[in-house]
């Protein structure tokens, strides 16, 4: 059975997340934080009315960005993906759940495993070399287990092929046991951050030689278009690069010697890789962690000029796994509120979370059981607020909090408003009797939701400091 702890079954008052006033006939200054008078005298502070909102169809205005592919999905390793199946003919039926929580959201097979991964029974056993002995062989169920996984789930799925061995019948046994597993559509990538093959240590991303962008890349477009023979004109996913901006000139040649149907690079705001004294929940909170997508427009741009869509194929709080107390702290689903946002915003078609048996994963099976982290919240609540098809729109005027609408086919409306502040906002939301709040905070874990109302068509409340909220008249 699924952990009882889910984010979307509890059901526990907003006390920390927002104070609701609502109530008839009160005016909208009597939620302004007006100072005690001075001695003797008035108070000299002006006092500053709560911002507004008008909760009808007119809020979303302007041009918006479609979604066309759900806006979250996972990316996993696959020696860990193996352990989630377990040992029995299919996966623990909690799994299944949890995947079907969140959507059926797009699964890949990827990371730093997808170069090491070998179909079953390829490698002797005991090794013959050390280079053998650091390859990773599938178990001999994975594919069938996987099968029954997406059957039941209806994920699609996405394979990484190992670049960095590259030999042919490896890479034709693993697409006919991805064939054999997919059954809501098949895509692949070939290697994984092949931009930092041939860097000997992290440092040296700073410090390109002359000529090492060419040859690396030529290197590789030789590798995949050898790969490319065992996928038969499957759609491609890639490049997978690690630090896109590194192989910035060539990402246009690169999608078209590949036909990449999916332009996908990997995104990590924080890294714990050189210290993990670097990544903390205030770091995580930052400008710069939510608007990391924004550096990554130009792949955008050179997707558009593709006629592909672009993705970021890899991404989570912090690279290296991550860090226990920031990547695994509620933090971590208003972060990854923002940063999918940013990236959809920004020209990206879809994010996904990547797991590794690490601080960041958003959620851990332990045996037949899932165990939820704060993360998987969102991207629960990411793929229900913005279901395919929808629009946002950047709502502009609403005094100290980032407003996005959302407008579904159906022709409804939600409104998702984000306090980036020191301070706690104060809020009128006007044009509905009755309205649906869900709620993300830096502070607690867990999506908590809550109906208010009013008599007039004023709904008061207090958005805390790094807090969402999700608003449905």
């Amino acid at each position: 059975m699924r952990c009882p702890s889910r984010a979307l079954k509890l059901a526990v008052p907003l006390a920390l997340a927002l104070s609701t006033l609502a109530g008839a006939g009160s005016p909208a200054d009597s939620l302004a934080a007006t100072p005690a008078p001075r001695a003797g005298g008035k108070s000299t502070r002006p006092v500053i009315p709560p911002a507004e909102v008008k909760l009808t169809p007119a809020v979303i205005g302007g041009p918006g960005v479609q979604v066309a592919m759900p806006p979250v999905g996972l990316s996993l390793e696959y020696p860990l993906m193996a352990e989630d199946l377990g040992t029995g003919g299919c996966p623990p039926p909690a799994l299944v759940s949890e995947l079907q929580a969140l959507g059926s959201p797009p699964l890949a097979l990827a990371g730093a495993s997808q170069d090491m991964t070998v179909p079953a029974g390829a490698v002797a056993s005991p090794a013959n070399s050390w280079e053998t002995s650091t390859l990773y062989s599938l178990p001999a169920s994975f594919w069938s287990q996987l099968h029954c996984l997406l059957s039941a789930a209806g994920d699609p799925l996405t394979v990484g092929l190992n670049l960095k061995t590259a030999e042919p019948s490896w890479a034709a046994a693993m697409v006919a046991g991805a064939q054999s597993a997919a059954t809501h559509g098949l895509a692949f990538s070939l290697g994984n951050e092949p931009d930092l093959y041939y860097l000997p240590n992290y440092s040296s991303l700073d410090k390109p030689q002359a000529g090492e962008e060419s040859a690396a890349v030529n290197l590789y477009l030789q590798l995949a278009t050898n790969l490319q023979q065992a996928v038969a004109g499957a759609p491609v996913v890639g490049p997978e690069l690690a630090r896109p901006a590194h192989w910035q000139q060539a990402l246009p040649r690169i999608i078209e010697a590949l036909h990449e149907q999916t332009v996908g690079v990997h995104l990590y705001p924080l890294s714990t890789c050189a210290t993990p004294k670097a990544v903390t929940v205030g770091g995580l909170l930052s400008a710069y962690a939510a608007d990391a997508p924004h550096s990554l427009s130009w792949v955008v741009a050179d997707a558009n000029a593709a006629r592909v869509p672009a993705i970021i194929s890899e991404a989570n709080s912090a690279s290296c796994g991550g860090e226990a107390g920031v990547s695994d702290s509620p933090a971590s689903a208003v972060w990854a509120v923002r940063f999918v946002l940013t990236a959809l915003k920004t020209g990206f078609q879809e994010v996904r979370f990547h797991f590794s048996g690490d601080p960041y994963d958003p959620f851990i099976v332990r045996g037949e059981e899932v165990v939820s982290r704060p993360l998987d919240s969102a991207l629960v609540a990411l793929n229900q607020w913005l279901p395919v098809g929808s629009a946002l729109h950047t709502v502009a005027g609403v005094r100290g909090l980032v407003a996005t609408g959302v407008q579904a086919t159906a022709g409804k409306t939600l409104l998702i408003l984000d306090n980036e502040g020191e301070q706690a906002q104060q809020l009128v939301l006007r044009g509905a009797h009755t309205v649906r709040i869900e709620v993300l905070t830096a502070t607690r874990a867990g999506l908590h939701s809550e109906e208010l109302s009013s008599p007039t068509d004023r709904i008061k409340l207090l958005v805390q400091k790094n807090s969402v909220l999700a608003v449905t008249p």
